[in-house]
């Protein structure tokens, strides 16, 4: 009902970002997927039996397979994030979702790694390890994973020491899951407790960190060390690089010959 301006797809999850301009009135239906909106900005009303309620900009709202509403779009239009969740995915994860809606009007901890999510999305920063752990956090605050313990995991040190040896493959939380004994989910969150950042971000630091030295050498093709530290290609490094050091990969090298 609304016009798609971006779409990413994966075996996970499907990511759109959608842009109504103008007043709209969505009749009452149904999705296949569960799946969590965030509004991003404008006007926008959700409910059913005649009940809508408004959902202010930065609000998160979670909603299971199947479940049945309708939706107005105000004057101001609206913009809108959604991440759609694969059946598949959840049934291999044994995650049973809420049979209800859920809403995070920002206090929770639903909105946080959806809006983690969208900024990687738009930023063109989301691999695979990144989006997987994003994902992983949202589907434990929907469906109420327990915090867990409160003290640094053992097992950290063996995730870290393994994607500190493996950088440059394409690692899966579920290969890290599986090397700490834990569930996914509780990987996801645990992680973030202790580290402040996602696996997927530590894994990205990490390989920015492998490309400084080699930077160096002046004459290493920009290409080369992309593809020699794990990034998809040297777009993908540049950004990346750019994320975490606010320069290029060519201005630092300038920098360190200069």
């Amino acid at each position: 009902y609304s016009p798609v301006e971006a779409r990413l797809h994966t075996q996970d999850v499907l990511l759109s970002e959608l842009r109504q301009p103008c007043p709209r009135k969505v009749p009452r239906h149904e999705h296949e997927l569960a799946y969590v909106t965030i509004i991003l900005h404008g006007d926008y009303l959700e409910g059913d039996g005649g009940r809508l309620v408004e959902l202010r900009p930065f609000t998160a709202v979670f909603n299971p397979s199947g479940v049945q509403h309708a939706t107005l779009i105000g004057p101001a239009g609206a913009a809108l994030f959604t991440i759609e969740l694969r059946h598949e995915h959840l049934s291999q994860l044994g995650l049973r979702l809420p049979a209800e809606t859920k809403f995070d009007r920002g206090a929770g901890a639903m909105l946080w790694p959806g809006l983690r999510l969208y900024s990687a999305f738009k930023m063109r920063t989301a691999d695979r390890l990144v989006l997987e752990s994003n994902v992983l956090e949202l589907l434990g605050a929907i469906a109420g994973f327990a915090s867990g313990e409160k003290t640094v995991p053992r097992w950290l040190g063996r995730v870290k020491e393994r994607m500190n040896e493996e950088f440059r493959d394409e690692i899966r939380m579920s290969d890290l899951a599986s090397d700490a004994g834990v569930h996914p989910v509780h990987l996801a969150r645990a992680f973030r407790r202790s580290e402040k950042q996602t696996p997927g971000e530590y894994l990205q630091r990490v390989r920015v960190r492998a490309a400084c030295p080699r930077l160096h050498e002046a004459d290493h093709p920009l290409v080369a060390i992309a593809m020699e530290c794990g990034f998809a290609d040297q777009s993908h490094f540049t950004r990346l690089f750019q994320k975490f050091t606010k320069t290029t990969p060519a201005q630092f090298r300038r920098a360190l010959h200069s």
